[in-house]
């Protein structure tokens, strides 16, 4: 069935705020945009920091959010030749916004460095990314609260709905990485590992199942200390909690 935000209005009329979102997970992407809907942002989407980075250069954004790890160039990174480009170029320093699965404290140390303006925590809740842009977005504050005050009735069911109707497609994509954990678990790829368990430890929570998170944080940390026998129970664990999952949806 089609997803009813389809039929949903735009909020609002007018220039919209531009917002670039760079985010390596396609899931992550989606819902961002999901939490957007009927309201005046337009997102501009890029899958890395190197993509991030040329897209800034290209057109002009009100906010950006960096997702701090992602392949080809990291969120950071891209933050600091953003940072640069802006100062050479003489414009006027866009809010930048990690937005990181790690420890706040450790990701505020590096990221402020590198010239991002503040830390979201994954998994990303709609409030906590409205309160963001409400913070941030202070050149479109009078449009953005008029947006926010005028969005259609009912939209947030439909967000709720959407996510719902997502949650199985989330678990299927899980179980097609079940085997590649346990491939990469016995030809020892331990970085593997630590990336997939740190996806979804970010992801997992924002699509209601946060047992799933956390054994994706188990799964990082188990790659990090490259302990085989910690990533074989735990991806045990997580082909269990799948099958209760989709037993619930």
């Amino acid at each position: 069935m089609a997803s009813q935000l389809s039929r949903a209005p735009d909020a609002g009329s007018g220039p919209a705020f531009r917002v670039l979102l760079a985010d390596d997970s396609q899931e992550s992407q989606v819902l961002i945009r999901l939490y957007l809907q009927g309201l005046p942002y337009q997102v501009d989407l890029a899958g890395d920091g190197e993509e991030a980075v040329a897209l800034f250069k290209a057109r002009p954004f009100d906010l950006v959010f960096l997702d701090q790890h992602m392949p080809v160039m990291d969120g950071f990174t891209a933050a600091r030749l953003m940072r640069q480009w802006e100062s050479s170029n003489h414009r006027s320093p866009v809010p930048i916004l990690a937005l990181t699965a790690d420890s706040l404290v450790e990701a505020r140390e590096h990221g402020q460095a590198a010239g991002c303006t503040a830390f979201l925590a994954k998994p990303i809740a709609k409030e906590q990314l409205l309160d963001a842009l409400q913070r941030f977005g202070a050149s479109f504050s009078k449009k953005r609260a008029t947006a926010q005050n005028s969005a259609p009735a009912g939209l947030a069911p439909l967000i709720d709905e959407e996510i719902a109707r997502r949650r199985p497609l989330f678990l299927d994509n899980r179980r097609r990485e079940l085997r590649r954990l346990q491939d990469a678990v016995e030809r020892g790829d331990c970085e593997f590992i630590r990336i997939m368990g740190h996806r979804l430890k970010g992801l997992a929570g924002s699509y209601g199942f946060p047992d799933i998170g956390l054994a994706g944080a188990e799964l990082e940390e188990a790659g990090k200390g490259q302990d085989l026998a910690a990533m074989r129970r735990t991806i045990d664990q997580l082909a269990a909690l799948l099958a209760q999952a989709s037993q619930a949806v």
